[in-house]
């Protein structure tokens, strides 16, 4: 929506710029009129249309395969940050309370003009309403209003009446009232308010230039003006005889149109017919067309390959100055709300392998079953040189617990601290959280808290793998070579990694995991895929790499064949003529299974 309001100052902004460029100084006010409301309705109204086009591309995320891990860690519990106030929050209450104020005022006005006390009349075919106060003439949608003094002998002045009646006949006040209800809606729009300015300046020029072609005589009318400057009318939505922009008025009075009036009018029409391809909003329609096809394939590059190891090592590298020192108990003030929600976010998408790479876990606490402590539980968490004590997720002194029984309680959580999560505040080894039975109610009905946790040794690496194995051993898998056709995935097993053991180091595309994900987002065809083939397709990619690391053998494992055939299409023109840096267990190349778990969303 923000962008449709963009659109709408924008476009209206630069159409008024060429009216008052081309067309405000030129004697052509009937097309000057039709200009200006046409500009403000094509303005609204252009950004919401949708034109059809060829179709790109569609933007598709491929994710690394989430999987589950389970380990036992020394933790410190977070509490759930107090959330900031969310000032956009504020937005619509505010458009709806200046809206309501200006539609107020409208009606208000309208309310005001109508309620005006006098007689109505029929003079020359129009409606008179004579007022019983002293005010100029003006006129509102099909009612002429002027005081009775005006009546002299039962006639009005010719060229007042003349030029009243032609704001009536040719319905001004209808251009008047459509840029006060766009007002309401569009107020922010600091042009509505011009578009008004130059759309009743305009009016009094048409109205001008009926008078001075019925009488001929422009020193007289300007006389007659001038005479009624002083009586002036506080109604905003009328068109007064006596308007005040008198120096415009005169100066257009005498002005001659310039021999350029009629191709100006033409100059408009490239404004309209560029604003209209940059403002409106495309839609592409699908083509089946092979030279289209092929044109997709050329151009796909908003194909995205995501990390989340990566994410994930981006954001610990904001905080490598307290993580370098394992400050942890630092580490836990110093992230940021953000950061804590990105990283557990995250920690879901990882691989079991890069979980077992990284030093912090996430778990989320409305797994935890009811346990309630024992009275002997209770008396020893009163030492509080051994103990820090929480309940109900706040720091509490430990004697309360003598205020307590144990069937006070529904759930219990004892942990020792690492030695770097040891501050001067809470030096206890041992960390106790206590949960009363109704706030664990509630805290399980509200789905529990995320628990950022730090692992008591850690056996992270650096090393720029897609999926990196640690604990591998030199025993290798002999892995013969299948040969299969380019596209079709063959039901043969997939190959198994090799066992666990020691030193091993993953092998390696050239130039690393970020150039091989660069080059399968490239040259992956996601046109291949029919539209009703939508949703979440998963597929694990299996790369046998021998000892001089050459591919031997590529698989595919998933549901979806035509998700199998095109990754493994794709991976195989990645990887074709690369030579791999071998996989090594202490210090010697080895035969190996690269894994790589592909996500793909279609909408």
């Amino acid at each position: 929506m923000e962008t449709i309001a963009l659109k709408i100052v924008i476009c209206s902004g630069i159409l008024l710029g060429c009216y008052y460029i081309f067309l405000a100084k030129e004697k052509i006010f009937v097309f000057n009129r039709f200009f200006l409301i046409f500009a403000l309705v094509f303005s609204y109204v252009i950004p919401f249309i949708t034109i059809q086009t060829q179709q790109k591309a569609p933007t598709e995320k491929i994710l690394f395969q989430k999987e589950e891990i389970q380990q036992t860690v020394s933790y410190t519990q977070i509490a759930a940050p107090h959330e900031a106030f969310d000032y956009t929050s504020l937005i619509l209450p505010v458009y709806l309370l200046i809206s309501g104020i200006l539609l107020c005022k409208l009606l208000f006005s309208i309310y005001k003009i109508k309620s005006l006390k006098g007689r109505k009349i029929i003079y020359q075919g129009r409606i008179v309403k004579m007022l019983e106060h002293n005010t100029p003439p003006f006129s509102f949608m099909n009612t002429i209003y002027i005081a009775k003094d005006y009546f002299k002998e039962n006639t009005i002045e010719n060229s007042i009446f003349l030029h009243e009646e032609i704001h009536v006949k040719q319905k001004h006040t209808a251009d008047v009232l459509l840029v006060e209800i766009l007002k309401i809606t569009s107020w922010f729009n600091p042009f509505i308010y011009l578009y008004k300015r130059a759309m009743v300046t305009n009016h009094e020029f048409i109205a001008d230039g009926e008078v001075i072609d019925h009488n001929k005589n422009i020193k007289n009318y300007q006389e007659l003006i001038l005479s009624e400057i002083l009586k002036q009318q506080n109604l905003k939505l009328i068109h007064q005889f006596n308007f005040n922009n008198t120096k415009k008025r005169f100066i257009m009075m005498t002005r001659k149109n310039s021999k350029f009036a009629n191709t100006k009018k033409y100059l408009t029409i490239p404004a309209f017919a560029a604003l209209a391809v940059f403002f409106v909003d495309k839609a592409y329609a699908k083509e089946n067309s092979e030279n289209f096809i092929q044109e997709k394939k050329n151009l796909i590059s908003a194909i995205t390959l995501n990390d989340p190891y990566s994410d994930f090592k981006q954001i610990l590298e904001k905080y490598s100055d307290l993580l370098d020192k394992k400050e942890y108990a630092r580490f836990e003030k110093a992230i940021t709300t953000s950061d804590r929600e990105k990283l557990s976010e995250l920690y879901n998408e990882l691989t079991t392998a890069q979980k077992e790479e990284t030093f912090i876990v996430f778990i989320n606490s409305k797994k935890f079953e009811k346990s309630s402590p024992s009275a002997k539980d209770l008396h020893d968490f009163t030492n509080s040189s051994k103990y820090g004590l929480w309940i109900d997720g706040k720091k509490t002194d430990n004697q309360t617990l003598k205020n307590y029984i144990p069937t006070d309680f529904s759930h219990k959580f004892i942990s020792k601290r690492s030695p770097n999560a040891i501050s001067k505040k809470n030096p206890q080894p041992y960390q106790v959280d206590l949960m009363t039975n109704e706030y664990f109610k509630k805290y399980q009905q509200e789905g529990g808290k995320i628990i950022m946790g730090f692992k008591a040794a850690s056996n992270s690496t650096k090393r720029d793998t897609i999926t990196p194995k640690t604990k591998v051993t030199a025993k290798t898998i002999e892995v013969k070579p299948v040969k299969t056709n380019d596209n079709t995935v063959t039901d043969l097993a997939i190959p198994a990694p090799p066992p666990p053991a020691e030193n091993l180091v993953q092998a390696e595309f050239p130039g690393g995991s970020g150039e091989l994900r660069k080059q399968f987002a490239n040259k992956f065809d996601s046109s291949v895929f029919g539209k009703d083939e939508k949703g979440t397709m998963k597929t694990d990619i299996y790369l046998s790499i021998d000892e001089s690391g050459k591919i031997t053998n590529i698989k595919a494992d998933g549901k979806t064949q035509t998700f199998n055939n095109e990754a493994l299409r794709t991976i195989k023109e990645v990887v074709a003529n690369k030579t791999w840096t071998p996989a090594t267990a202490d210090g010697k190349p080895i035969q190996t299974v690269f894994k790589l778990p592909l996500t793909m969303n279609f909408q």
